[in-house]
């Protein structure tokens, strides 16, 4: 499975997905949710975040040992060659004391048996394969540890942003071919006046649809980049030789393809209440009890995933 769609988000320092509060991390209930799941562990314990991507849940963890004046060894894996220590923003700071491991899958997790009190994730279980993962994240688990995981859930305003978002992205790679109008303008100004005239009426067309479609958007985050971008893309040619243009425009490009393939994924593994049931069913068939599950909300009425949790038994006993 390709990652370098999420690997080059990473190595932009976004320390988590939405929703986020001011200083890029998760806040609020989203927050409060984790805290009130780490706030048991005892001093010494051992915690395991799976898809951990810059570091987000370890952070809230690390964080809240601080405040409790409680030592956990904390971990964080993920498919993609996460360095978050470097990545995000004083992140040597921030991290400092929390092992990453990147390049790592979570259906061969790379830990002794019942190494961990605790495994987490958000975003991230519903990407993966579910009987291997699940496998897994119970034989790293000691007896009594426990387990939360937020996933996407696909009614939630995520879901419905990243569809939105993929109708915007359709517009400007597909519809206008934005970027491609914007090559032809370049090459038209070193031709004759003339060219360069039919082009920048073309290119002028492609931009107003782009800001109509703007003005009617729910989450315009994309057209917004998309519009910012042309701007500094055009004035580039008074600095660049056209070469160095034309590399600038097909890295925004790739960025916005890049982009394409992140929200796909989301959208597409977004899970429904019958999926959680099932995914419920198979943490039962392992053992796991005291399951739970609930919406997960955002600012009082925003739902963003699906909340579930559960133990390991102190004794355990074989299942098929």
């Amino acid at each position: 499975m390709s990652v370098s769609h999420w690997e080059s988000y990473y190595r932009a320092g976004g320390l988590a997905t939405c929703p986020t509060g001011p200083d890029g991390s998760y806040d609020q209930e989203v927050r409060q949710a984790w805290e009130a799941f780490f706030e048991p562990l005892p001093d010494g314990a051992a915690l395991l975040d799976v898809g951990t991507g810059n570091g987000a849940i370890p952070l809230i963890a690390r964080e809240l040992a601080t405040r409790l004046h409680r030592s956990w060894e904390i971990h964080g894996t993920d498919l993609a060659p996460i360095d978050p220590a470097r990545d995000v923003r004083d992140g040597r700071r921030r991290f400092a004391g929390i092992v990453f491991h990147g390049g790592v899958a979570t259906e061969t997790l790379p830990f002794a048996d019942a190494s961990f009190d605790a495994v987490s994730g958000q975003y991230a279980l519903e990407y993966m394969a579910l009987e291997p993962a699940l496998t897994e994240l119970q034989r790293v688990l000691r007896p009594g540890g426990r387990m939360q995981f937020i996933l996407h859930h696909v009614d939630s305003v995520l879901v419905a942003n990243a569809r939105e978002s993929l109708g915007h992205a359709e517009l400007v790679l597909r519809d206008t071919r934005v970027y491609q109008q914007l090559r032809r303008l370049l090459a038209a100004e070193r031709e004759s006046p003339a060219a360069a005239e039919t082009a920048a009426a073309a290119m002028n067309g492609a931009a107003a649809r782009l800001h109509a479609a703007m003005k009617q958007a729910g989450s315009p985050l994309i057209l917004h980049v998309t519009l910012d971008a042309l701007t500094q893309l055009w004035d580039l040619r008074r600095t660049l030789s056209a070469a160095d243009v034309a590399s600038e425009i097909e890295k925004v490009e790739s960025e916005l393809q890049a982009s394409v393939q992140r929200l796909e994924a989301l959208a597409g593994h977004a899970l429904s209440a019958d999926d959680v049931t099932a995914m419920m069913q198979r943490f039962s068939a392992l053992g796991f009890t005291g399951l739970q599950r609930e919406p997960q909300v955002h600012a009082g009425s925003n739902l963003v995933g699906w909340r579930i949790a559960g133990t390991k038994p102190a004794v355990t006993a074989d299942h098929d």
